[in-house]
């Protein structure tokens, strides 16, 4: 069951309804470093996750591929957006392969850029250069939700 089946099956469910204080629930979230999702919806994440792979990738096979594999993942355009801990994926600039990717170590500042460690599954550490790769960061459960209710309330003003 994904995110999406949680909030839709949360909605139905009368019981619920009347606990949750939406003011209170995006007060709590206002205390986590999110400001990159503000007001963006998943349909809007995933635009944006498009929009870079049509760009950087040629075959559009392997565009719609890509986008089934990052479906619970963001773009990243800003180096600050880069979260320690956090899995990423990404496609090197000229090469139109995705990386499995690792979970984010560090973020160095280095006299020639800036380069991103991490750690893959198999326990190994890569460095890559930041400005060389288009990024892509797994969403949170937090973040997903985040983004389920700005889908919400954009569905309820239009």
């Amino acid at each position: 069951m994904d995110i999406q089946e949680i909030f839709e099956q949360a909605k139905r469910d009368p019981s619920l309804l009347s606990n949750i204080n939406i003011d209170e629930l995006l007060e709590d979230t206002n205390d986590v470093k999110n400001d990159y999702l503000q007001d963006k919806t998943l349909g809007e994440i995933k635009q944006e996750i498009y929009d870079v792979l049509e760009e950087e990738v040629e075959d559009t096979r392997l565009i719609e591929k890509y986008m089934e594999r990052l479906s619970e993942y963001r773009y990243v355009d800003e180096v600050g957006e880069l979260h320690n801990g956090k899995h990423i994926r990404w496609v090197r600039r000229g090469n139109d392969k995705l990386t499995n990717g690792g979970i984010v170590v560090e973020v160095k500042f280095v006299d020639n850029g800036i380069n991103v460690l991490c750690k893959n599954a198999m326990h190994k550490f890569i460095q890559f250069k930041y400005d060389d790769c288009v990024i892509f960061q797994k969403l949170s459960i937090d973040e997903q939700l985040i983004l389920n209710v700005n889908q919400h309330v954009h569905a309820e003003n239009n």
